[in-house]
């Protein structure tokens, strides 16, 4: 009796364990896929406003390329496979009469599956790998709908709009059985394997499964992973380096490292049409006078750094970041104290950056449209934004930055 009892517990364990050992699989490799596409969807997003000949390209190959990396020990696909053999997921080897065929195929535990995203760059399709596009968090209609962010078998979802020039990028990572016409596409999409079973492949549990339709014992499990970065208001940036856009810095206070940068009254910067032109010139007594579109404008440009205020060091000649893409700060005064507040971040384009007698350090630049940095900036909540003081009103062009939305 106590055999026979022994016997059906130890067949209910061995079932147990299968889909434990199975279930915990297909969990770690989607876990694994995920964190592949949410670095390719920032880097998707990041790289929309970036200052290289054709960015939309450029963005798409990194993102790409990054979502490899992450599966790579020394972040250089050159060398060839790594020690640890990185992946999201086993690979089955393919066997005579199906791609996770257990009479055929063997487990191969260096062979996992690495992502080869295709870059969906020339038709922005909705199944692709990259997708950029619109996001809207809730439904305007009814923001309690529970299936908003669900994603249908042909990839369109309700949250996220294809759109070429989006503020949101959205990245995809999918191992699926063959014949998905929507998953293998030349230029457009790209799907691995199906993983496969392993512990449920025992011959108990295999039984024959019908050969004309979809069996997870032979043909395995569909796994997938999306995430969709959506671009917000920048609340904190750091000062421009060789080659890293940032807060143009203009000149020294008393100390070096007391680094004062270019910044603009809220209320005027907002009168400014985007694509207008400005022009700053900064004396060494600290003093800014500044116009855009011709006019000349009271309180902006102002230096950055707002509780430093007084004479400056100009330097004997601009500074190099002070070309192309730069950011810059808007504030506004309390009404009450007087007390300079940061009010938020914008993009500009600096096309002419020269130092005259006086001296003093003159600017010519143009206001760029809403613009995502593609670094060297963070939407994360910051203690510099009082929470009392709106931000930059919507209608705005505002400097932004990539976060992760779903």
């Amino acid at each position: 009796m106590v055999v026979l009892f022994f016997a059906f517990f130890f067949i209910a364990f061995l079932g147990l364990c299968a889909v434990v050992v199975d279930l915990g699989i297909a969990r770690t490799t989607q876990l694994q896929m995920q964190t592949s596409a949410d670095v390719a969807a920032l880097e998707g997003l990041s790289g929309r406003d970036a200052p290289v000949p054709d960015p939309d390209q450029q963005r798409r190959q990194t993102a790409s390329l990054l979502a490899q990396l992450v599966f790579d020990e020394d972040l250089d696909p050159a060398t060839g496979p790594d020690q640890y053999r990185l992946g999201a997921g086993l690979v089955l080897g393919t066997g005579v009469s199906g791609v996770n065929d257990p009479t055929g195929g063997v487990l191969d535990p260096g062979a996992p599956w690495v992502p080869s995203l295709q870059l969906n760059v020339a038709s922005n399709l909705q199944n692709g790998d990259l997708v950029a596009g619109a996001f809207s968090a809730l439904d305007p209609a009814d923001p309690s709908r529970v299936d908003w962010h669900d994603e249908s078998t042909d990839y369109s979802r309700l949250d996220f709009s294809p759109e070429a020039g989006g503020t949101a990028f959205l990245a995809r990572l999918r191992r699926t059985r063959p014949g998905q016409p929507l998953d293998r596409v030349a230029g457009v999409s790209s799907a691995g394997p199906t993983l496969p079973y392993l512990f449920g492949l025992g011959s108990a549990a295999l039984g024959t499964p019908d050969p004309a339709a979809y069996d997870p014992r032979r043909d395995g499990i569909t796994v997938r992973a999306a995430a969709i970065a959506d671009a917000r208001p920048v609340t904190a940036a750091g000062l421009a380096r060789p080659g890293l856009p940032g807060l143009a810095p203009l000149a020294t206070g008393a100390t070096t490292t007391e680094v004062r940068w270019l910044s603009f009254d809220a209320a005027a910067w907002a009168t400014v049409p985007v694509e207008g032109p400005f022009t700053a010139v900064l004396d060494a007594s600290g003093v800014i006078s500044g116009t855009a579109a011709g006019v000349a404008i009271a309180g902006t440009p102002r230096l950055g750094a707002l509780a430093l205020e007084g004479p400056v060091l100009i330097p004997g000649s601009p500074s190099p970041e002070l070309d192309g893409l730069a950011y810059a700060s808007l504030h506004s005064r309390d009404q009450g104290t007087g007390a300079l507040q940061l009010r938020g971040f914008v993009a500009v384009e600096i096309e002419v950056a020269a130092v005259e007698p006086g001296p003093t350090l003159r600017l010519v630049g143009i206001k760029l449209d809403d613009t995502v940095a593609p670094g060297n900036a963070t939407a994360q909540p910051s203690a510099a934004l009082a929470p009392s003081i709106p931000p930059v009103a919507p209608s705005d062009a505002r400097l932004l930055a990539p976060v992760l939305a779903r």
